[in-house]
């Protein structure tokens, strides 16, 4: 994993009043008045595949939104094993644990090239009592990254290798008509977050293209022929 200075990531300040994905993100409901009381400036940060944006443990100042990529969430065992815990996807909020405690439960780090916001947890705790509509937007996230981590667990945790690879295209495809494209990231990666060796998913993806399932496997991207079929493939039972 890269560490990146912000310097080198910084990309200026973010207008949030006309953030072209505001309508799914923190500040969603909030008006011309509640923007009025931002007085501190919010990051627009680039980072590049595999960069690290924050370790577990290191003191929990910020709040992100994902603009667009994609970012894992890793939790470092005691023993020193990892595990990936969530997959971060656009829109999404991440570091919601800054708003509890001092430290990161987690590690985030990229998955892809990515665009981020980076919000001082100071705006969201002065601006969250005073306006209830970034609070009710904070529960509303909040809610989501629990249902998100609780069905990545019994998504991609069960069944054999192969249907639980369908669903996590399914998570993460771009759909055109009944073909898609899915992004694929490193093995390893893919085998922390299905806890299983990344020699598995590379014999899952081979046995998913010569069924048909999946076809054009890169270092970066599959194809889907049919939606349909992946979908079908992906309720097959274990």
């Amino acid at each position: 994993m890269k560490t990146i200075e912000i310097k080198s990531a910084w990309q200026g300040n973010s207008d949030c009043n006309a953030c072209s994905i505001r309508s799914s993100v923190l500040f969603a409901e909030l008006n011309e008045e509640d923007f009025s009381k931002i007085h501190e400036p919010i990051d627009d940060l680039r980072f590049e595949a595999n960069s690290g944006i924050y370790t577990q443990g290191d003191a929990a100042d910020y709040v992100y939104t994902l603009r667009d990529g994609y970012i894992k969430l890793l939790h470092i065992n005691s023993d020193g094993s990892g595990r990936i815990v969530r997959l971060v996807v656009p829109g999404d909020l991440f570091g919601m644990e800054a708003l509890l405690g001092d430290t990161y439960t987690h590690s985030a780090a990229a998955l892809s090239n990515i665009h981020l916001c980076r919000i001082p947890k100071r705006i969201i705790s002065s601006l969250g009592e005073e306006s209830p509509r970034l609070h009710r937007q904070i529960v509303k996230k909040w809610g989501e990254a629990l249902a998100q981590s609780e069905s990545w667990f019994s998504e991609i945790n069960t069944g054999r290798i192969e249907v639980r690879l369908a669903r996590f295209f399914l998570r993460v495809a771009k759909v055109s008509g009944d073909m898609a494209v899915a992004p694929l990231f490193k093995r390893e990666d893919m085998g922390l977050m299905m806890d299983v060796k990344f020699e598995t998913i590379s014999r899952a993806l081979a046995s998913m293209a010569d069924q048909g399932v999946i076809s054009n496997v890169s270092r970066l991207s599959i194809q889907i022929p049919s939606i349909e079929k992946l979908k079908a493939f992906s309720q097959a039972s274990a």
